[in-house]
């Protein structure tokens, strides 16, 4: 149901009381009346990821770089290899970011019905450009040539087909004509909504993962905090599309066919074994203890906590390889759990490179 014209009418008193319009409210398809009212709350939990998302406020000046710049430029410091797969990965998540941030203000936004979780969404908006002006700020700190990093696709044609694969499974719900309403279209906009847990939740992975044994090395140290503080909010950005995923299925439990299923299980399939493909193109035989294998392994181990999330049996039962991993995601930037500590404070301008 669209949102009425309440205000483009003549006045007419309405029978509808405030415990009716909140009632009626769903995450899509629910009754909007376009004023954001968000008490009393109908789906609490987009209220506390946006308040979380608050409480996690970063800026991508106040990481010390000049560590990376050092190493950067000092041929001895890194292999050609570890330079080219640092190049290669951040090409990536900069062209991953860029399309999410598009995504979620042009394709997403528009759909919700409920006020907290459009709150929600558009906090994780303000994330994502973040984390374009992140990858710019690695770029520029460097000095890397912005045609080496993000006209790589043009030039790179593993990237430039997972590019493709990406942006075309996040266009599906793009047409504007596209309105939620039909069963095909509800069920549309869903997969869209667990597209965006593949996007969060699998096809950084490999990436993250070769920044993180960079500093687990000794290496870019700055870099690998960084990607700390994005990885933390995509943690977050994947617990509120999985919570956006599940209320529709509890709300439209139609969707939730078996043939809509299988459909799922085989797109998560999908992105995992690119991403591994992807993550071995990167590192090729293997580098600095991570190989092949291992990181199939985990990227295996990540499609399964996604599928079990939104109520899915698993394909792989692999472990996590890495134990070592929970040193960078959950308690080293921090000294609290670093998916629910609050971060240091910040405040923006005060380093110089």
């Amino acid at each position: 149901m669209s949102a009425p014209n309440l205000f483009q009418e003549e006045f007419k008193p309405s029978k509808l009381t405030n415990a009716d319009i909140i009632n009626q409210r769903r995450v899509i398809n629910g009754f909007d009346d376009g004023l954001m009212q968000i008490s009393p709350l109908k789906h609490p939990w987009a209220y506390d990821h946006f308040n979380n998302m608050i409480k996690n406020t970063w800026v991508p000046q106040e990481v010390p770089m000049q560590s990376d710049i050092n190493m950067w430029c000092d041929t001895s410091s890194l292999t050609d290899q570890e330079r080219r797969v640092y190049s290669r990965s951040l090409a990536f998540v900069s062209n991953l970011d860029g399309l999410q941030t598009n995504n979620l203000a042009c394709n997403i936004i528009r759909h919700i019905t409920s006020p907290e979780v459009v709150l929600a969404i558009a906090r994780q908006t303000f994330e994502e450009a973040l984390h374009v002006q992140s990858y710019a700020t690695l770029v520029e700190a460097m000095q890397l040539d912005p045609e080496e990093i993000y006209g790589l696709y043009r030039r790179d044609q593993e990237l430039y087909e997972k590019n493709q694969i990406v942006l075309r499974a996040v266009n599906k719900i793009a047409d504007p004509l596209f309105k939620t309403g039909t069963f095909e279209n509800d069920q549309m906009f869903l997969e869209a909504c667990i597209g965006n847990i593949v996007l969060e939740g699998i096809y950084f992975f490999s990436a993250f993962l070769i920044f993180y044994n960079l500093r687990r090395n000794n290496k870019m140290q700055g870099s690998g905090e960084m990607i700390q503080f994005i990885n933390r909010d995509e943690d977050m950005h994947l617990r509120l599309f999985t919570d956006i995923t599940n209320a529709i299925k509890e709300e439209q439990p139609e969707l939730w066919t078996d043939a809509f299923k299988a459909r799922i299980t085989q797109n998560i399939k999908d992105a995992v074994e690119m991403e591994a493909t992807w993550g071995e193109s990167c590192i090729g035989t293997g580098i600095l203890g991570l190989t092949p294998d291992l990181l199939k392994e985990y990227i295996q181990f990540v499609g399964d906590v996604r599928l079990q999330s939104i109520g899915l049996p698993k394909i792989w039962n692999s472990k996590n390889p890495f134990a070592w991993i929970d040193e960078y995601t959950q308690g080293s930037m921090i000294e609290v759990n670093f998916f629910e500590g609050t971060v240091r404070e910040y405040q923006t301008g005060t380093l110089e490179w």
